[in-house]
């Protein structure tokens, strides 16, 4: 206390200086109109400045919970579109045809001409190879390899992929396949010139495999050439996900997977 007492004695003359300042400004301020308005305006100004800051920091602390959020909702309604029922949880059903897990990226290569990527799932939670990968926005590829914890997956961005694919419009369909070029460009082969499509055009998966169910969303077509030889076009699709910078996904499991696949090797 004896110190406090000194170290006031000792900056008295500051003390009274900084007092007699405020109380200048009060008594200036309290009887000039003009001056109050400026303060006020500016310790308006100053509070939605501090208010505005601190939402945008409660937002970005709340990003991680609202994106878990979001990741949940859509695994769920992408179950409700596939399966035709609401499912109650994110662990692998057999009671439907395709059922959707969430997952995700931990490694991802998109600068090589057979890129490869790991997600944070494995044999512990049901996943099996030759299952479908995709995104919210568009698919990712499908799982070549398993582990107790971790999966790789073969990524659209693969010259070595082949997907299944369908013009919504006029349902032709087609093979989507990459060049090793432009990350965001795929091709769409084997599409018949008496289609009639045009620039601008969706493309979805086509269903033709065990894979992926019909109509995820790929892309939309972005270049026709229809003036080499042959009888089919060359299509260019724009890839509405952007490989570059995926995250969240989901797994596809196709519970009659077996049972076609079991068709397809009596049928051969």
């Amino acid at each position: 206390m004896q110190r406090i007492i000194d170290s006031i004695l000792n900056h008295k003359d500051v003390l009274v200086f900084l007092i007699l300042l405020l109380l200048s400004l009060y008594l200036l301020i309290d009887s000039n109109y003009f001056h109050k308005s400026k303060l006020n305006n500016f310790s308006d100004n100053f509070s939605k400045v501090i208010l505005k800051e601190s939402s945008s920091i409660e937002d970005y602390l709340n990003l991680r919970n609202e994106n878990k959020k979001l990741v949940k909702e859509n695994l769920r309604l992408n179950n409700i579109v596939f399966s035709k029922k609401e499912i109650p949880n994110d662990s692998l059903l057999n009671n439907s045809k395709y059922f959707f897990s969430a997952a995700k990226i931990i490694t991802n290569n998109f600068s090589f001409t057979k890129n490869y990527l790991i997600i944070d799932k494995g044999l512990k939670h049901g996943v099996e190879k030759e299952m479908g990968v995709t995104s919210s926005t568009g698919i990712i590829g499908i799982i070549m390899e398993v582990s107790d914890n971790y999966s790789s997956v073969m990524s659209i961005l693969n010259t070595n992929s082949k997907i299944n694919a369908k013009i919504n419009k006029t349902f032709h369909f087609g093979t989507l396949e990459w060049d090793g070029n432009d990350p965001r460009i795929l091709n769409l082969n084997d599409v018949p010139k008496i289609a009639n499509i045009k620039i601008g055009d969706s493309v979805n998966t086509g269903g033709m495999s065990t894979i992926f169910p019909e109509n995820l969303n790929i892309g939309v077509i972005s270049k026709i050439d229809s003036k080499m030889a042959g009888n089919y076009y060359d299509i260019e699709v724009k890839l509405t996900n952007d490989m570059t910078s995926a995250r969240n996904v989901y797994i596809i499991n196709n519970n009659h997977k077996n049972e076609i696949d079991n068709l397809k090797a009596l049928i051969n």
